[in-house]
């Protein structure tokens, strides 16, 4: 039980690493938080209980977008931009640790009826997903994003 707090420890240190990384097999950076006045147009997206409407976005490299997402359905739900290899490491933190706060510049939660936005610039071309990484959401509850070369 006493190497168990310690390893624990370490995973959730070592496993926030989401937004400077570079992804192999052409998945991108995933950007930065943008600047509002260079928003170049706005994307929004609703969250069901089972699925993201749209599920596939195209964005050209260098775009700034301004997107407002909206929870319509019953459940809490979120959006998190990543690797699917790193939104598959969130789903599983959440599945292991699901009272601990969250919080990352690519990560919004909403609750039911509720509406939030958000301003990213997509830095490189590629292909960036999305995911609700909460328990029992995150097998369904995934899109993409593809980021055209200019």
């Amino acid at each position: 039980m006493n190497r168990i707090i310690p390893f624990v420890t370490l995973v959730l240190f070592s496993t926030h690493c989401y937004s400077s990384a570079s992804y192999p097999n052409n998945e991108v950076d995933i950007g930065k938080s943008g600047d509002s006045s260079k928003v170049s147009r706005t994307i929004k997206l609703t969250q069901v209980d089972n699925m993201f409407l749209p599920s596939e976005i195209k964005v050209s490299e260098g775009e700034t977008i301004q997107f407002v997402i909206k929870n319509g359905g019953s459940r809490k739900h979120e959006m998190l931009m990543g690797s699917m290899a790193d939104l598959k490491k969130a789903a599983n933190m959440r599945r292991m640790f699901p009272e601990k706060n969250h919080s990352d510049a690519h990560l919004v939660q909403l609750e039911p009826g509720e509406q939030k936005e958000f301003i990213w610039q997509f830095t490189s071309a590629g292909t960036i997903n999305f995911a609700c990484p909460l328990p029992g959401h995150f097998k369904k509850m995934r899109g993409t994003i593809i980021v055209e070369k200019k």
